[in-house]
């Protein structure tokens, strides 16, 4: 068996628990509150779901000193999730780490050497590839549908909803930028997988609904390799009537056509299709499916280290550039 613990509930740590019926091979065997009140509604109640009673411990460093578990989910306030990470990449334990995985280039840095001295494998919970119309989208364009990809955009549009208390302070939750708009850098740099040159930036509070120095909208340009422009938008503005919580986009643009992703699906427009239909979607496997794959030593390659720590560091770049008002070579 696998045994695993899970610290939190503030992000992602449900791709765990929704992955459990198919991966028999997996045991969760402790959980715990990653900070004081924090809600854990979405993991238990999959837990009640699947008769699981694991036991509950009072912080995760004793979680996992008296348990010795092989993999820790690190889903807790932002700004801990360096230190998180750290402590149990030290001990050996692997980990499943929502992003980013820290909130400074210090910390990243810090994690990035903690990580490539551990035996443990360390990944971020970077979804988006794992999902059918990003996979679909990234299948169509290896095999050169578009030809050579010239400009990419991407966007995240979120409802605001009632947040936790941690979302009125970025020394806690680290901005919108490393929050969200990574999604849409992971978006650019899974379907464009060349190195960033410049990263210019801007974020806003205005209209923040008080939400403190909450950031709700952000924009940010990237200059790629071989002149490729990409684009990312994220914001909080998306109405609290609409029919989902979230709204993802992408558009690749190439020499020889054109992919959209909006509402779930995928839309190809060259030579052989007009883009008035979507295109059948492919299916990789669920993230932590993969994960745990990796582990055991046939992961399907979709994500390793070495994405996850470039997604934080252009992410906390970008971030940087909005606050000064300044590209920033990267």
């Amino acid at each position: 068996m696998i045994r695993v613990c899970i610290a939190g509930n503030s992000g992602h740590a449900a791709t765990v628990t929704r992955a459990l019926p198919r991966l028999p091979q997996v045991e969760i065997c402790g959980w715990c509150r990653a900070w004081p009140g924090e809600p854990m509604t979405e993991v238990l109640e999959d837990f009640a779901k699947l008769g699981l009673t694991p036991p509950e411990y009072p912080d995760y460093l004793t979680m996992i000193d008296a348990l010795s578990p092989d993999v820790l989910v690190v889903d807790g306030l932002f700004c801990d999730h360096e230190e998180m990470t750290c402590q149990a990449l030290a001990r050996g334990i692997h980990v499943y780490c929502d992003k980013p995985l820290a909130l400074t280039l210090t910390g990243l840095e810090r994690v990035r050497e903690t990580a490539q001295s551990s035996t443990a494998l360390l990944w971020a919970m970077q979804t988006a590839r794992f999902d059918p119309w990003f996979y679909t989208a990234k299948q169509l364009i290896d095999a050169g549908e578009i030809g050579e990809i010239r400009l990419l955009t991407a966007q995240k549009s979120y409802r605001l909803g009632q947040r936790a208390p941690f979302f009125r302070d970025r020394a806690q939750h680290g901005g919108l930028i490393p929050w969200v708009a990574i999604h849409g850098i992971d978006f650019i740099r899974y379907l464009y997988p060349h190195a960033a040159k410049t990263i210019f930036a801007h974020h806003s509070t205005m209209a923040n609904q008080g939400y403190g120095d909450l950031e709700v909208t952000a924009q940010l340009m990237m200059t790629l390799e071989n002149g490729v422009s990409a684009q990312v938008s994220a914001d909080y503005l998306r109405p609290a009537n609409a029919a989902t919580h979230g709204d993802d986009r992408v558009r690749a643009a190439g020499t020889h056509g054109v992919i959209e992703v909006r509402d779930d699906a995928v839309y190809l427009i060259n030579e052989h299709n007009d883009g008035s239909t979507p295109v059948p979607l492919q299916y990789p496997p669920a993230i932590f499916e993969d994960f745990i794959a990796t582990l055991e030593g046939h992961g399907s390659g979709l994500l390793d280290l070495a994405e996850s720590l470039e997604d934080s560091r252009l992410a906390l770049l970008a971030r940087d550039a909005a606050d000064s008002g300044c590209a920033i070579s990267v």
